[in-house]
């Protein structure tokens, strides 16, 4: 072996487990630098790939790049005749035959061929046995997407030899790349490749060999599955073990590799193998290096899924597929698709798809949006399902799914028929009203209790009352318990309580919906939203199979479900849900229905708010205040509290000053000092003042009496409290630098604890630590900055990241963490080439988001970023100056 050869066979390894976007651009460079090594290289990777028999065929074969040709050239037979035909031109030459281009020579009709002979020195008995079992069994086939055998002979020297249909194509995977096909249409390309597989299977017969190469799609999209040089019969393989006598990397199932017999299994991993491919342009599970394909027991890792796969993926590869992002890319294979693929590659068979009947089956129900076999997601799954099936449009009992938070109370109690639970519901009533008020239970009072002892209290009443012969009542009045729990920050017991309810109701699914609002609620609450989304679609579910039309409880749910939905990322389902439940309160005539239109466009318009939408947030807003006139005053108190974000994004701090203290004075007026709404109202005012010290200044009296006001309506473990702790951290940070940070900490491990890591509440108090620790640098000692810069950096990473992740704009929090950049790179050191050039893209992106959301005219877009990147650029051309001026 020369050193050339060598050299191409240790680079194997590395090229051969690439994905093909990866492996193409590296081998595009390596021919630039080296095209011998290249050449030796790429004839490996092409023996590889195609069909030959390991066994047979010398590694110095495999590397031979000198040109030189074999006994039997493959470029003599052109213009020779073979039977009726003529060959005209050589199409492809693998491991143990050359496919040409031929025609019709006998002057009987015209047709063009693609003839396979057996190259010379492949005549092995084993291989002249594999050749014509392929013609054999092509002979039993018949089917749209299998070229069929058109004709067949033995030459003089016994090499035997077909003629089959030409088919003009291109591989596969890259066939659906250069037609950029969604997700949706390269499923259905494959499914015509499984479509004839199925055929095959149906008759006895293994393919052996699926792969892109041997799966050929025409100009018009029809698939060709070809070369049947490895099948087999599957009552053949029966009895010991039968190996394969060639393997192709990545595509041949563990099973194989080890020494196994092939199965249907077996060729089911191959086209799990190609949908990965398809779908991502990766592999399951690392490529085994050469060697593994050839020895008993290789080692096989667990396969990933597909959707994971997508987040470390290149633009290109999503561009492919029509996603603008690896991220939105990832979400596409989420769920159903990576199921499907997942299962077709298995490291068992018996872990695998059944059949290929089932992988279409499978596949079909993922294109028709049916719940898939392969995914036990259960009864979330189905209605996701069938409302994507439904587009969100069709009739109320087409399964709508959500759980409104306030849909916790005791509606349709009037109903009770008998006298028995007329007493039950009478004795329930009793207990909350000489507790917590008797509207209390119905949940239609603006007052809600403070006191966790009052509530244990009730609780205990509650619960020594004898109502194991009506769980609906007990259920409802644990709901009601749970919501008045959830009021008070403790959302442990209250989800206690409110999945207590929910197995009492599990029989009944005319009461249960009510109940399961509630969990999807307290699941939003605590950011376990995934939860929430099944909580809500159980309960959607039972509300439409026992409900003719629409109702509250149906509504609530819908509202919940797109809360879910909106927390995972899933933002067009989101506002879909939104819409459809915006779409329904508007055919009802209630109050309740009005309010809870108030209500949609309030979340409508803080999602908005979310994603900088300013404009779209204004109109939303603006239509729920509209929306709110004439109801009960609690809405209309909601909407000017939503307000108050927008009018401070927009700069409008003096109006925003004047409407949070109008709206502390009327929750004063209408609900007392000490209601939780009040004690909230009075930290938005103080928040506004905060941000504006020139139109009232925050004292510490005032601070101290916020803060009183807060643990007494919520406690110390609510999130309002983490709010709190926030507003004392940021007027610290004016009047006493040094003691800012304690309360920041707190406040987010507090908010992580309550609402998660990624929560808009959560990545907001991240941020604002971020500027914290950077303020506070010059208070430490030196040899303490560079620990707390490097927090702050990492703080603000992670919520670009998250932002990004969620395709939300962060431009306040890309110029913080271009400032510290700069800053550190200042200081010198290895990475200072790299933080300034990191810090100069961080300030185009954030302007360009800043002036895109907030407008050119913003404080923080003209007077904050630009002033940042003029200023940048200033410092980069006096130091290239300093650089071009000789020394004095």
């Amino acid at each position: 072996m020369s050193d050339l050869d060598a050299r191409a066979l240790a680079l194997f390894d590395e090229y051969v487990e690439l994905a093909p976007p990866q492996r193409s651009a590296a081998l595009a460079r390596l021919q630039a630098r080296e095209p011998a090594l290249h050449a030796a290289l790429l004839k490996l990777l092409d023996a590889d790939a195609a069909t030959h028999p390991l066994e047979n065929v010398a590694l110095d074969a495999m590397l031979d790049v000198s040109g030189e040709e074999e006994d039997d050239p493959s470029s003599a037979r052109i213009g020779n005749r073979l039977g009726p035909w003529r060959i005209d031109r050589l199409l492809e030459s693998g491991g143990m035959g050359t496919v040409y281009e031929a025609s019709r020579a006998d002057g009987q009709y015209e047709k063009k061929v693609a003839l396979k002979c057996m190259r010379a020195g492949m005549s092995s008995p084993t291989l002249i046995e594999a050749f014509m079992r392929e013609r054999n069994h092509l002979a039993q086939l018949d089917h749209p997407h299998i070229a069929p055998l058109l004709d067949g002979g033995i030459e003089a020297d016994g090499r035997p030899w077909f003629a089959m249909r030409l088919v003009h194509g291109t591989a596969m995977d890259l066939w659906a790349d250069q037609q950029r096909l969604s997700l949706a249409e390269r499923v259905r390309l494959l499914l015509q490749a499984c479509q004839a597989l199925r055929y095959a299977h149906g008759r006895g017969m293994l393919h052996q060999d699926i792969k892109p190469a041997n799966l050929l799609v025409s100009a018009d999209g029809h698939v060709h599955l070809i070369d049947f040089g490895l099948s087999a019969m599957m009552d053949s393989l029966e009895g010991p073990a039968h190996r394969c006598i060639a393997v192709s990397n990545g595509y041949t199932a563990p099973e194989i590799l080890a020494g196994g017999a092939a199965s249907a299994a077996s060729d089911i991993y191959s086209i799990g193998v190609m949908l990965y491919q398809l779908l991502v342009a990766d592999w399951p599970r690392p490529l085994p290096r050469l060697q593994a394909s050839l020895i008993a027991s290789p080692v096989v890792h667990p396969a990933r899924p597909a959707s994971r796969l997508a987040m470390s993926t290149t633009m290109d590869v999503a561009w492919k597929r029509r996603c603008r992002s690896p991220a939105r890319l990832g979400r596409g294979l989420q769920g159903d698709l990576d199921a499907i693929a997942l299962k077709s590659v298995a490291t068992s068979p018996a872990d695998r798809y059944g059949s290929v009947e089932a992988l279409i089956d499978d596949m079909e129900r993922w294109l028709g949006r049916y719940p898939v076999r392969a995914r036990d997601a259960g009864q979330l799954h189905a209605v996701q399902r069938f409302l994507q099936r439904n587009a969100l449009s069709s009739a109320l009992a087409g399964g709508v799914v959500v759980v409104a938070a306030t849909a916790a109370g005791v509606l349709g109690w009037s109903q009770l028929r008998d006298s028995r639970e007329l007493r039950d519901m009478q004795a329930v009533s009793a207990v909350f009203e000489q507790t917590l008020g008797a509207v209390a239970l119905s949940g239609l009072s603006d007052a809600r209790p403070s006191s966790r002892q009052l509530l244990r209290k009730t609780e205990m009443q509650l619960r020594a009352l004898h109502l194991q012969r009506n769980p609906a009542i007990k259920a409802k009045a644990l709901a009601s318990l749970a919501r008045n729990y959830a009021s008070v920050g403790d959302y442990p017991r209250a989800l206690e309580l409110a999945s207590e309810a929910s197995q009492l109701l599990a029989d009944q699914p005319v009461d249960a919906s009510d109940t399961q609002a509630m969990l999807a609620m307290l699941l939003n609450l605590q950011a376990r939203h995934a939860d929430a989304r099944a909580a809500a679609t159980v309960g959607l579910q039972r509300s439409t199979s026992t409900r003719p039309t629409a109702d509250l409880t149906t509504l609530d749910l819908l509202v919940e479900l797109a809360r879910a939905n909106w927390e995972l990322s899933e933002y067009d389902a989101a506002f879909d849900a939104l819409a459809f439940a915006h779409e329904t309160a508007s055919g009802l005539s209630s109050r309740a229905a009005s309010d809870l239109t108030v209500e949609l466009l309030i979340l409508r318009g803080q999602w908005h708010l979310q994603l900088m939408d300013l404009a779209s947030a204004e109109r939303d807003l603006q239509g729920a205040a509209k929306a709110a006139r004439g109801g009960a005053p609690s809405w209309g108190e909601h909407v000017e509290e939503a307000q108050l974000p927008l009018l401070m994004m927009q700069g409008r701090h003096g109006e925003a000053y004047e409407r949070a203290t109008a709206l502390l004075n009327a929750r004063r007026k209408r609900l007392g000092a000490d209601h939780p709404d009040t004690a909230r109202s009075l930290r938005l005012q103080l928040e506004v003042a905060q941000q504006a010290p020139a139109i009232a200044p925050v004292t510490p009296d005032a601070l101290d009496a916020v803060r009183d006001s807060i643990v007494s309506a919520y406690g110390s473990q609510h999130p309002e409290f983490a709010r709190q702790l926030m507003l004392e951290a940021r007027v610290r940070s004016r009047d006493k630098p040094g003691t800012a940070l304690e309360p920041a900490r707190q406040a987010v491990q507090l908010l992580e604890g309550t609402l998660g890591p990624r929560h808009p509440t959560t990545l907001a108090a991240k941020e604002e630590q971020a500027g914290l620790l950077l303020a506070s640098l010059r208070l430490v000692a030196p040899a303490d900055r560079e620990g707390l810069r490097g927090e702050a950096i990492g703080l603000l990473q992670e919520v670009i990241h998250t932002t990004a992740l969620r395709h939300w704009p962060s431009p306040t929090a890309k110029y913080a963490l271009a400032r510290a950049l700069r800053e550190r790179a200042a200081r010198g050191g290895t990475t200072s080439a790299s933080d300034r050039q990191q810090a100069e893209t961080l300030l185009q992106d954030a302007l360009v988001e800043a002036s895109r959301h907030l407008g050119a005219r913003h404080a923080t877009t003209s007077m904050i970023i630009r002033d940042a990147l003029v200023s940048g650029h200033a410092a980069v051309a006096t130091t290239s100056d300093t650089q071009r001026s000789p020394s004095p």
